[in-house]
């Protein structure tokens, strides 16, 4: 099933091949924002509290990086849907063509790694998380978490 989710990956990349190779040689490699689907950064405290919104709600999770040294987690949403997103503090929207550089699904490396709540079955594709329910959660998060995220404001995507 991992293989399948690393194919799936690997086609958001401008070199589906070249990055294959960069994860069977232990490297990441950039996969690019904006043609599979859209990503949004999320600060870390933000996004753990989202995370804790959706289980207990009964939300569908899709696939994430995180990164526990930038404190930051990347979300994946269905294409063209990111811009609902814009605006809300501690969320940037990463534009079109942004790289992220990822490691292959299931491993650790460059202090990152991915979340993938759903294993992927043979022929689909992994269910993303819906722009509604990310943006319900991150209301109820802020509401939440309002004295720790004071000052903290969106960082544009590294």
């Amino acid at each position: 099933m991992l293989a399948l989710t690393a194919h799936w990956l690997a086609q958001a990349s401008p070199n589906p091949r070249a990055t294959t190779a960069h994860w069977e040689s232990g490297r990441p490699a950039p996969l690019l924002n904006g043609h599979r689907w859209d990503l949004v950064q999320l600060d870390f405290t933000l996004a753990t509290a989202v995370v804790t919104h959706l289980k207990a709600h009964g939300h569908h999770i899709g696939p994430y990086l995180m990164s526990g040294a930038q404190r930051t987690m990347w979300w994946l949403l269905p294409l063209g849907t990111g811009y609902r997103l814009a605006g809300i503090r501690g969320v940037t929207v990463c534009p079109t063509d942004w790289p992220l550089l990822a490691p292959p699904p299931a491993k650790y490396l460059g202090d990152r790694v991915w979340v993938l709540p759903e294993p992927l079955a043979p022929g689909r594709r992994p269910g993303l998380t819906a722009p509604d329910d990310l943006r319900a959660a991150l209301d109820a998060a802020h509401h939440r978490l309002a004295g720790k995220l004071a000052g903290k404001v969106a960082v544009p995507c590294p």
